[in-house]
């Protein structure tokens, strides 16, 4: 462990778990044994990532088009 607590994961181990670098983990301690845990993201931090590929009218106009043209 280096002076400010850092730790090296070997490249068999990140392989395996397909980790990658600047992956967040988790740390879980449980009956004296520390775990770490790949944090997933929350798909709700990515609302807003995107720029949309349509507008909501353009989106609303394709909804009507497609009802009226049904059948």
């Amino acid at each position: 462990m280096s002076s400010k607590g850092q730790i090296v994961i070997p490249l068999s181990i990140r392989k395996m778990f397909g980790l990658k670098t600047g992956e967040k983990l988790a740390v879980d301690v449980d009956n004296m044994e520390i775990k770490l845990i790949p944090k997933t993201v929350d798909i709700t931090t990515l609302v807003g990532s995107v720029k949309p590929l349509f507008s909501k009218e353009e989106v609303r106009k394709k909804i009507r088009d497609d009802r009226d043209n049904w059948r």
